[in-house]
């Protein structure tokens, strides 16, 4: 009988012991899984480099990243970012500036929305400024629906939305209004 007290005592502490040290276990895996909620990692003064076949495609620094994990992964730039994108010939093609972005990280979808004070310049020194801008990673395409102005060396063009190239060479501008100067060749 004492034998059985002593068996039942210790079984009852494993138990408990086992239950307890779930509950540590348990905080662990919420935090892991969290929804969202917390950042998974923050990074200050950032610079990030992208490549593909051991060169370059782009160079991002921020003064914070903060990447969250989740069902649609993103990393948010609240205190602004920079872009540079290289050509084949490690040249910087374009670049662009924000207040604020973030990036979408999902496989099947690559999308970075870049938010206030929104500047691209291009190699030919064009300037886009707008308060929005996509970039579709996957299709190579930047896009807006917000109002547009960009400065050429020329002109100064506004219109109602924009789509381009990711290096911002090849544009068409939605609803162009503005002022285009010509040029006179007749004398």
């Amino acid at each position: 009988m004492n034998h059985f007290r002593i068996a039942y005592t210790l079984l009852l502490l494993i138990s408990l012991l086992g239950v307890v040290s779930c509950e540590n276990n348990m905080k662990t895996v919420d935090l892991i899984t969290a929804e969202d909620n917390t950042p998974l990692l923050v990074e200050n003064n950032a610079t990030i480099f992208y490549t593909d076949s051991a060169r370059s495609k782009l160079k991002l620094t921020a003064p914070v990243i903060e990447s969250y994990g989740g069902k649609d992964p993103y990393d948010l730039f609240r205190k602004g970012m920079k872009v540079d994108f290289y050509d084949d010939s490690m040249h910087i093609s374009s670049h662009v500036t924000a207040d604020s972005a973030i990036m979408h990280n999902n496989k099947n979808n690559k999308l970075m929305e870049a938010d206030r004070n929104v500047v691209v310049v291009n190699k030919k020194g064009e300037r886009l400024n707008t308060e929005q801008l996509y970039w579709d990673e996957t299709k190579h395409i930047i896009y807006t629906n917000k109002a547009v102005t960009i400065t050429t060396a020329t002109e100064i063009l506004d219109g109602d939305g924009l789509q381009s190239n990711e290096d911002f060479t090849d544009y068409k501008i939605t609803s162009l209004h503005g002022t285009v100067m010509l040029n006179d060749t007749k004398k």
